[in-house]
């Protein structure tokens, strides 16, 4: 009996565990267009895809986890990884999403 009841408790954590929806990455990816004022997508979600629409944008992280850039729109084309807090502006990127 012991033994299937710590089946199950291991079992519903395990469920409990999977089913815990992603959370935010604190902060926010700034974005700039040259000759306008830059912007700012707040606490974004991982895995969500974020098009920055045409132009010329540098992307700047300023959020809590790592950000994956993209040199084409809808996540596609050559990805590059930019760490937590990087002020770097890394230049022509179309699209970034979050990856925690």
């Amino acid at each position: 009996m012991r033994s299937i009841l710590a089946l199950l408790t291991v079992a519903a954590t395990a469920v409990t565990l999977t089913a815990t929806p992603a959370t935010a990455a604190s902060g926010a990816v700034i974005i700039s267009n040259l000759g306008e004022p830059a912007w700012g997508i707040g606490d974004p979600r991982p895995g969500d895809c974020h098009d920055l629409g045409p132009g010329y944008h540098a992307v700047i992280n300023e959020t809590d986890g790592p950000i994956v850039v993209y040199s084409d729109h809808a996540c596609a084309g050559e990805p590059m990884l930019v760490h937590a807090y990087d002020r770097t502006q890394y230049g022509l990127h179309y699209s970034f999403e979050a990856m925690t």
